[in-house]
């Protein structure tokens, strides 16, 4: 796969002045260019699964922006240092060899580099790979089909840059490749000591949490993943249920998640001691008159600095269909 080759540009630019640049909050001057970096938290390929990576500069930017892969990473962070690549390929066309890192970096075999406006760039993931010919499994402790990935957008003029030109859409495949479901996932750029997910739905109690009806739940459940990006150390925190009224009705500890690595949770487990469970599957919770429990879900985080980000996304699954839930980052709960 090259990616570059596919999308090859002929930009003609008149040389820019040697100006200082102005940045908006996020962004970093870099020479005459601002630089605004982005990153997708718990992208999914293998074990049924992929991703799909869209990059579209709109019709609106004054310019090329110049896309750069610049991380890309296991659940396990910066403490994993083995082989770590995937499997990928131009939408629409053969999936080719295994890449990493080295090869989607700036200046490497496959790496973006300019986009103009109205130009598109999509590639799929079909594998997470642990060696060479993507066969190895996994290292304890991996979610064996999990990565996150961060890229910089750099441009001279900062109102072209936007997180809304990157997304992923991770795909849920049948035995024969077809989607059974899917959900789309924007890049971000926080660093918010809080986020706030309202409007959960839940099984209020445990006979009613997970009951299936065939190969669905009849109960809605949901799920968290948070991806701790460009912190040198792991940060660890505190998530709280609250009804509607803002009254809290349960809190649980979340365990520490290494630098540049990625945890995932059901929001209340499915048995005694289920470790995907933020909080235990004995919990009991206000019901509606539809026996499930509404309200909100707060996470705040601790040990974050202002370099780095918290990528903090929510789904939720009801019978066979799959919710993005929004998320809100605030500096306070």
């Amino acid at each position: 796969m090259n990616l570059r080759s596919l999308f090859t540009l002929t930009i003609f630019a008149a040389a820019l002045p040697a100006l200082a640049v102005t940045c908006n909050n996020g962004q970093v001057a870099v020479g005459n260019n601002c630089v605004f970096t982005v990153a997708l938290g718990w992208g999914i390929a293998g074990l049924g699964t992929d991703s799909i990576v869209t990059i579209y500069v709109p019709p609106t930017a004054s310019g090329p922006v110049d896309v750069e892969v610049t991380g890309l990473y296991s659940s396990l962070g910066s403490a994993y240092t083995g082989y770590f690549g995937f499997k990928g390929n131009e939408v629409g066309q053969s999936e080719s060899g295994v890449v990493t890192l080295s090869n989607i970096i700036a200046g490497g075999s496959d790496s973006i580099g300019l986009v103009a406006p109205r130009q598109l760039v999509q590639f799929q993931i079909t594998q997470v790979c642990w060696d060479p010919t993507c066969t190895a499994a996994a290292p304890p402790g991996a979610v064996p089909n999990m990565f996150s990935m961060t890229l910089s957008l750099s441009s001279p003029n900062t109102a072209d840059l936007n997180s809304n030109d990157v997304q992923l859409t991770a795909r849920f495949l049948d035995a024969n490749g077809h989607v059974t479901s899917q959900e789309q996932e924007p890049s971000l750029h926080t660093n918010s000591v809080v986020s706030i997910v309202p409007g959960i739905s839940l099984g209020a109690t445990p006979q009613t949490r997970y009951v299936l009806n065939g190969s669905a739940y009849v109960y809605p459940h949901d799920v968290l993943s948070i991806s701790n990006f460009g912190i040198p150390t792991s940060i660890s925190g505190t998530a709280t249920l609250l009804d509607t009224d803002g009254h809290t009705v349960a809190t649980a500890t979340i365990p520490a998640i290494p630098a540049n690595g990625a945890a995932g949770f059901l929001v209340v487990g499915r048995f005694a001691g289920d470790t995907l469970g933020l909080f235990p599957s004995t919990s009991v919770l206000p019901a509606g008159s539809d026996g499930l429990f509404h309200g909100n879900l707060v996470i705040s985080m601790t040990g974050l600095n202002a370099a780095g980000m918290n990528i903090i996304l929510s789904q939720e699954f009801n019978g066979n269909s799959l919710l993005n839930l929004f998320v809100f980052h605030s500096p306070i709960p």
